[in-house]
C-alpha cells in the first residue's frame, strides 16, 4: 500500500474557519482514501460537539505503537473510509495531546496509507510543532480582513527559525465576499505563500454549522464542498499515489528547536 499524506490546517488566528475547512476537506479525501480527520486542538477540541460523535476512543486512549491490525479499533469509525480521532474530553486531560502521541499517531496513520487532516490548534505548542512537521502540506486559512495579513507575514519571518520549508504552505481564502474591502486579488498580492483556492461565505453552510450539522455544512454539493474539490486538485493531483514516509533527516522539529535555543537535553 502506498504511503499516505498528511495535511495541517493551521493559522495564528482564531475565527477563520479552520474546523470547518477541516471537515471539508476530509469529506472530500474520504471519497478516494481511507481517510482520518484529527482533532488536534487541545484548547477547544469541537469536533466532537460538531460532528456528534462518540468521544472514545481519543487521542488520550492512543497506544503508543499499535498492532497495524488493530489500527482502526483506536478511531471514530464515521463512514466506510473515514475516521476520526477527537482530541481529549476535559480541559484537564488536555496534556494527553502531547508531542509524543501526535508523533506515534502520524506515524502510524502515515505507515497504513491514510490521507491524514490535522485540525491544529492556533498556538504553537508541541504537539501543534510536530503536526506541523510531519505535513506534507499545511493549509493556512485567512479571511478578507487586514488582521489576517498579518498573521501570514508573520509566520514568513519565522520559518527560518522553525526550520520548516516555505513550499508547504499554502493560503485558503475563507468565507470569500464580493462586500469585502479586500479582495482576494489583494491577498494574493501581498501574501508570502501561494493561494490554493477560495472558499465561499455561505448562509447555507452558517445555518447548519448553527444547528450542529457541520457535515452538511461541508458536503460535496455544498458551496463549501464544492470550492474544496479544487483545494484538493490542486493539493494532490496525484491523489498523493505516491506519498511516501520520508527519509529521516535528523531530529524532528522540537529536537531541533532544543538544539537551536541550547535545550537540547530538555
Amino acid at each position: 500500500m502506498s504511503g499516505g499524506f498528511i495535511t495541517a490546517i493551521w493559522s495564528p488566528k482564531g475565527g477563520v474557519g479552520k474546523t470547518l475547512l477541516s471537515v471539508a476537506l476530509a469529506l472530500k479525501l474520504a471519497e478516494k482514501r481511507r481517510t482520518t480527520l484529527i482533532d488536534g486542538n487541545a484548547d477547544n477540541p469541537d469536533l466532537v460537539s460538531l460532528l456528534q460523535c462518540p468521544s472514545l476512543p481519543n487521542i488520550g486512549t492512543w497506544p503508543g505503537q499499535p498492532d497495524p491490525a488493530e489500527l482502526e479499533s483506536h478511531l471514530v469509525r464515521r463512514s466506510s473510509r473515514l475516521f476520526i480521532l477527537p482530541g481529549p474530553t476535559r480541559f484537564i486531560d488536555e496534556a494527553v495531546l502531547s508531542a509524543d502521541a501526535m508523533d506515534s499517531v502520524l506515524r502510524t496513520l502515515r505507515a497504513a496509507g491514510h490521507m491524514v487532516v490535522v485540525d491544529c490548534s492556533t498556538s504553537l505548542r508541541d504537539s501543534t510543532l510536530v503536526a506541523l512537521d510531519h505535513a506534507d502540506r499545511i493549509l493556512v486559512p485567512v479571511t478578507l480582513d487586514l488582521l489576517s495579513i498579518t498573521p501570514l507575514k508573520r509566520v514568513a519571518r519565522e520559518l527560518e527559525f522553525l526550520k520548516l520549508p516555505a513550499p508547504k504552505f499554502r493560503v485558503v481564502i475563507n468565507r470569500h465576499t464580493d462586500t469585502r474591502e479586500i479582495t482576494a486579488e489583494d491577498i494574493r498580492l501581498v501574501s508570502p505563500f501561494p493561494v490554493a483556492g477560495v472558499v465561499p461565505s455561505s448562509r447555507v453552510a452558517a445555518a447548519a454549522i448553527n444547528r450542529g450539522d457541520l457535515e452538511s455544512a461541508a458536503a460535496p454539493t455544498s458551496p463549501v464542498g464544492k470550492a474544496v474539490n479544487g483545494l484538493v486538485a490542486e493539493m494532490l493531483p496525484t491523489e498523493a499515489g505516491s506519498a511516501q514516509e520520508p527519509a529521516d533527516a535528523g531530529p524532528g522539529l522540537l529536537g531541533r528547536l532544543r538544539i537551536l535555543t541550547g535545550k537540547e537535553g530538555a
